[in-house]
């Protein structure tokens, strides 16, 4: 016998039928909601997973994308410390992620009695993640919203660091497969926290990219200018040589290329967290760069 439902009251099996749909898709709203706002994205799986935290802009986009790396001498600090710069920079209209990383020094330390090839294998491991992290933003561009055009690199302390020799890259010769990317990819600008690089000369005309450097002259870990990482005896097994902010600026003014460099007088290296506080300098270098005209060597004492 025929259903006489399905000839007598078929907008009422449709409106079911309707609503059977709804209500499916309520119970997976929560799943689409959570999968739009997940903010840890692997980048790379390695000894451990290594991801990406997403701050996407939460105002009007400016266009800007910037990978960031904390600090933590090779062996602590946590993307989750970042957080107050990846808000305070989307409120600004940037697009941030910051980044795990290796951190190989992990319950050992960066200090004096850590040998010299225990360091550089710490700074090398974390360029090579910042390496991975940057290939995998740029190859997920357009799904990431990203202008691959004004990506920006930035890091403190011992991120600073790691991003100075990603640009300046002393490891490029021995892993070629990795960072032959770079030849034709670069950064729109770095922007570095009291970092260092282990040799000047790693500075050239045809791998400079525009620098914003914050340094304090008195910094006692990180040196201003051309010292032995953490002022460590030469004797000592950790005797490492850096070139800091004031150094490399020097070098940007003899090459000609454009860096803006402020140095805090008698400050010390509390000035690796002033990205924290210091968004209209870092404004300031970003316009400079996004004008297209260029700028030469600047230094703003402060």
């Amino acid at each position: 016998m025929e259903n006489p439902g399905n000839s007598t009251f078929p907008g009422i099996i449709i409106n079911l039928r309707m609503m059977r749909k709804l209500f499916l898709l309520l119970l997976l709203l929560p799943v689409f909601v959570a999968k739009a706002q997940e903010k840890h994205l692997t980048y790379a799986v390695k000894d451990t997973v290594q991801y990406l935290d997403h701050y996407a802009p939460t105002g009007k986009s400016n266009g800007m994308t910037v990978l960031f790396m904390h600090g933590g001498a090779f062996e602590n600090g946590h993307p989750d410390n970042q957080k107050m710069f990846g808000d305070s920079m989307a409120a600004r209209g940037y697009r941030v992620f910051v980044m795990s990383y290796r951190l190989y020094l992990k319950g050992v330390g960066f200090g004096c009695n850590t040998p010299t090839p225990e360091k550089l294998k710490a700074i090398r491991l974390a360029v090579e993640d910042a390496a991975d992290a940057t290939k995998y933003i740029y190859d997920h561009a357009v799904e990431l919203g990203v202008d691959n055009r004004k990506f920006y690199i930035a890091g403190s302390s011992a991120g600073a660091e790691a991003i100075l020799h990603l640009v300046f890259n002393p490891f490029a010769k021995t892993d070629t497969k990795r960072y032959d990317f770079f030849k034709t990819f670069r950064f729109a600008g770095a922007m570095v926290f009291a970092g260092a690089l282990i040799d000047l000369n790693l500075v050239r005309k045809d791998n400079f990219v525009p620098l914003l450097l914050l340094h304090g002259t008195s910094d006692q870990l990180v040196p201003y200018g051309t010292a032995a990482h953490r002022f460590c005896n030469a004797l000592s097994p950790g005797w490492l040589m850096f070139f800091g902010a004031g150094s490399i600026f020097e070098k940007a003014k003899e090459l000609d290329k454009p860096a803006l460099l402020y140095s805090f007088a008698n400050k010390g290296h509390e000035i690796s967290w002033y990205m924290f506080t210091h968004y209209k300098e870092i404004e300031n270098f970003t316009s400079k760069v996004n004008s297209g005209k260029g700028f030469k060597a600047e230094e703003i004492k402060q």
